[in-house]
């Protein structure tokens, strides 16, 4: 065993403590809104284990500093468990998959890193069985697809989130641009109107026509591979069985697996796809509700910068719109969290200094450009 690293390891391991507190809080949190007594059990499991790796990390760090204070959970664990209670735990258990992931990889990559594997061994253990379930889960429960459903963006939720987004930087600037043009507030709002209708109306036909292309290539792909399957039969069990040759398998092993999978068309029609094309042949996609949920979710974040203007005028009404939108700016970024796994408070404050700096900019030109109308 190589020399003691506690000196040099205490800001990844006071990183793991925090992982893990967050990880007990969460599926806790989750385990009290399960549907089902058998993964309310599972949750609770994991977070009564998640609670065990949080002691080992702070005795570890106790060790070396008796003082140490417990750090604090980050927004985005509240914000999925949120999410958990508001649609479900079996809504979220794709992110949790991921979450769980990701930890294995940051445990991996220290324990590698410092060459000091004994500390990891029991988290990496538990953390993996913890993947392995949520993967159980995940794919036997329809609720689940409801996070993934639509587009290969990310689904309607985060179809929501980039369009309000969109909707509100882009509106922000232009409003912004125009007050700093030193024109009036009818102007102002009707410039900021324009600009909610044209951001909505191309951000719903950007969703449409995207959904209808990826949708469209899917079918053609499937029905390429549909006509390959009755045509060729025998050269598509031989991917099946190169593919899970690849994966581990004996050559004798993957063979029995695609003999079983040839006898259901319909099955490896499935198998096919998603491991041969990469796409998923059972995901729904529907480009109108696509299309019309981008668009309505644009129209209301372009909405936020005119909005106080419709009830007052003069410089309140233009430090209210900066106020709210910049409100809003720290708050979309930090729901971005949820899908990219970053910590809310600095994906919020990522997201309000872009909303600043564009709204300045434009500003800025506005005041060089402007003219008194």
């Amino acid at each position: 065993m190589n020399k003691d690293p506690r000196s040099k390891t205490d800001p990844a391991w006071r990183g793991n403590w925090q992982r893990e507190i967050e990880g007990a809080i969460l599926y806790r949190k989750l385990a009290g809104h399960a549907r089902t007594e058998t993964l309310r059990k599972t949750l609770a499991e994991m977070g009564d284990q998640e609670e065990t790796h949080a002691a080992l990390w702070a005795d570890a760090i106790h060790a070396h500093d008796a003082n140490a204070r417990p750090p604090r959970s980050d927004l985005r664990i509240h914000l999925v468990a949120f999410i958990g209670r508001w649609l479900g735990p079996e809504a979220v258990l794709g992110l949790l998959m991921n979450d769980e992931v990701s930890d294995i990889t940051t445990y991996t990559e220290q324990a590698t890193r410092l060459g000091y594997p004994e500390a990891y061994q029991q988290v990496l253990t538990d953390e993996t069985a913890h993947a392995r379930t949520l993967a159980s889960l995940y794919n036997s429960s329809d609720k689940a697809e409801i996070w993934h459903r639509g587009a290969s963006a990310g689904g309607w939720l985060r179809n929501i989130v980039y369009g309000f987004n969109d909707g509100l930087t882009a509106n922000f600037g232009l409003v912004m641009g125009i007050i700093g043009a030193s024109v009036s507030n009818r102007v102002v709002i009707l410039a900021g109107f324009a600009g909610l209708l044209a951001d909505a109306l191309s951000m719903a036909a950007s969703g449409f026509l995207a959904a209808r292309s990826e949708l469209e290539v899917r079918q053609h792909h499937l029905a390429l591979e549909k006509a390959e399957l009755l045509l060729m039969p025998e050269e598509e069990h031989g991917e099946l069985v190169g593919f899970y040759t690849r994966q581990g398998l004996t050559r004798q092993e993957a063979s029995t697996v695609a003999d079983r999978l040839m006898q259901n068309p319909e099955v490896a029609l499935t198998q096919l796809a998603r491991e041969e094309l990469g796409i998923d042949p059972e995901a729904p996609s529907n480009p109108l509700q696509e299309g019309v949920i981008t668009g309505i979710a644009t129209g209301l974040g372009a909405a936020i910068p005119i909005l106080p203007l419709l009830v007052t005028s003069g410089q309140s009404a233009v430090w209210a719109g900066v106020f709210f939108s910049m409100l809003a700016h720290f708050l979309v970024g930090s729901s971005r969290a949820i899908f990219t796994g970053r910590p809310a408070l600095r994906s919020g404050f990522e997201m309000f200094a872009v909303g600043m700096g564009v709204a300045l900019l434009t500003y800025l030109l506005g005041r060089l450009f402007g003219v008194q109308f």
